[in-house]
């Protein structure tokens, strides 16, 4: 049986690899395309990490793994927590195969941690917070380290830091190949997966730099930045020649990304807008609501700012000491300057209210959030109604023209056991150029809605991804269009391999890529996987700070 090898490159786009191989500048994926298939690959709502990696391994929407951002509403409270692959419900892509007797190697997967015991070898990837065991076997974490693995950027994006960014990123590119290389040669394996994590975060930083539409695109002469992105993808280029050279010719190969990425032009308030049309109340006094947490604030002695002060000393232990020292005590101090979400709204007065990167609004619905007051059935469908045709009225003042493209309801794209924790509507801005950023749902400013792109980013996500085959079971049928999207891809690794699909999984198997015609054979499936809820993480309040702060160094927070 012939080896799988994918490789994830995260936010990469078709929109740059296409152009840059045929013009020469990739000339591993430009003999890839031309050889194998490849196309743009579409991804799920919302357009995030958290959704789309495991809705990638587990073949499943989001309404069935549970996963709709990176952070979740802790039970019977409006208070926000990261989530983690415990909250996830279905099978990894990497379970089945290693309940199956197959040998399987996973690397830098985003949305892995805590490590899963599997038939081989797991480097869990974002996600997972530092000084932790993040591999199965766990004593692989300590050779990881002993060689230099580094699990988190070290290097906060900012004015002054470019260079230093675009470096460690490509420093990260080569130890995620090389230690690819490394574990390749220590054990058999039959299906290898490595994640690329810095298309998107390059994107996200550097986008402007290369666009010359963008209006931060630099206007002097000389922008030694301008190819940052494309040397990133040059390195990715390189290292996915040495990975096939070392898989041997007999091996098949994927190609995907999440998701894709674009320009960012602005960023969308929610919460104000939806206070200026009454369907959410702040409090009177939504400060800080003690004595001791004004003050610090007052002093800029808060978690953010202390946590980006130490790492930027690159004294990032330093800090987990002072968190084990302070323990409970640490939450004194404020997250930020501003009132934090769930302590700034009225809720026993709020009807919709929002969270979350990209566009998302919740319904306060009796029953299910804990201060409900929207009745379920004609009452919430009215107000669904209400919201999704006044944000079509939106309109940016400076060009006069439409900020929002489309309002999706859940039930139109979601279903499963997950189904009740999704938002309850999808606000989808000028082709996702116009998003929101989870950290400026309550603003600084009353009145408000549309600010300039936050935290240093111009670029975002979009909703086309790449994929590219290639192989001895792979037809040459050079470019596909959109024909694939996200879920397909698990269960047509599977049929590849020779097993059968689960009955669960929601992709389609992308036979007409493949040279063999063979029958697509379906296994029940594995009901508890999906009928048990998800196990509520244990994480610490200091390492769900570590990880937001995580987080909000790739742009994902403010």
């Amino acid at each position: 049986m012939s080896k799988f090898l994918v490789i994830g490159l995260d936010g990469a786009t078709l929109d740059l690899i296409e152009p840059w191989a045929n013009e020469g500048k990739l000339p591993v994926l430009a003999n890839l395309m031309h050889k194998g298939a490849y196309g743009r690959l579409q991804s799920v709502l919302p357009v995030l990490s958290s959704a789309a990696w495991p809705s990638f391994f587990t073949g499943m929407n989001p309404g069935k793994h549970g996963l709709y951002d990176f952070v979740k509403r802790v039970p019977q409270s409006y208070r926000l927590r990261p989530v983690n692959r415990e909250n996830m419900r279905g099978r990894s892509l990497w379970r089945i195969l290693s309940d199956s007797g197959r040998k399987v190697i996973v690397i830098n997967v985003p949305m892995t941690y805590p490590p899963e015991p599997i038939n081989g070898k797991l480097i869990t990837g974002l996600g997972t917070p530092n000084y932790k065991t993040f591999t199965h076997p766990p004593e692989l974490t300590r050779t990881l380290l002993e060689r230099g693995y580094q699990t988190s950027r070290k290097v906060a994006f900012g004015p002054g830091a470019e260079q230093a960014y675009l470096q460690e990123s490509l420093a990260i590119a080569d130890q995620n190949t090389q230690t690819a290389l490394w574990l390749m040669n220590e054990q058999e394996w039959d299906f290898l997966m490595v994640v690329y994590r810095e298309p998107d975060d390059m994107a996200h930083f550097f986008w402007h730099y290369m666009d010359p539409t963008h209006p931060l695109h630099p206007q002097e002469k000389e922008n030694p930045l301008k190819d940052a992105i494309l040397h990133y993808y040059q390195k990715v280029d390189q290292a996915i020649g040495q990975l096939l050279e070392a898989s041997g010719p007999d091996t098949n190969l994927m190609i995907m990304s999440d998701h894709g990425t674009g320009a960012f032009y602005k960023g969308v308030l929610l919460n104000e807008w939806l206070r200026q049309h009454g369907w959410l109340v702040i409090k009177s006094d939504s400060t800080l609501n003690t004595l001791p947490r004004k003050t610090f604030a007052r002093l800029g002695l808060t978690r953010s700012n202390i946590s980006s002060t130490l790492r930027r000393m690159k004294m990032g232990r330093f800090e987990r000491w002072i968190k084990d020292i302070l323990g409970n005590r640490i939450e004194l101090l404020p997250t930020t300057s501003r009132a934090e979400f769930p302590d700034a709204i009225d809720w026993q007065k709020t009807k919709a209210y929002s969270f979350g990167y990209h566009g998302q609004i919740y319904i306060n619905l009796q029953g299910r959030e804990p201060s409900g007051i929207v009745s379920p059935g004609d009452e919430y469908d009215q107000l669904c109604k209400e919201i999704s045709n006044a944000l079509l009225t939106l309109i940016d003042p400076e060009d006069g023209k439409p900020v929002v493209d489309q309002v999706v309801h859940r039930s139109q794209v979601f279903h499963g056991p997950a189904f009740e924790d999704a938002p309850d509507l999808f606000v989808i801005m000028r082709a996702l150029s116009y998003i929101t950023i989870m950290g400026y749902e309550i603003g600084s400013k009353p009145g408000e809605v549309l600010v300039p792109p936050h935290h240093y980013q111009s670029g975002c996500h979009r909703m086309e991804g790449v994929l590219a085959m290639a192989g001895p079971a792979v037809r040459s049928a050079g470019y596909i269009g959109n024909q694939a999207s996200l879920p397909d891809l698990a269960p047509t690794i599977l049929h590849l391999m020779g097993f059968p699909v689960p009955e669960d999984m929601d992709g389609k198997v992308l036979g007409d890529l493949l040279l063999e015609q063979k029958e697509v054979k379906f296994v029940q499936s594995n009901a508890d996987a999906l009928d048990l809820p998800p196990v509520e993480n244990e994480l610490t309040p200091e390492q769900e700070q570590e990880l937001i702060q995580q987080l909000k160094n790739l742009g994902y927070l403010e």
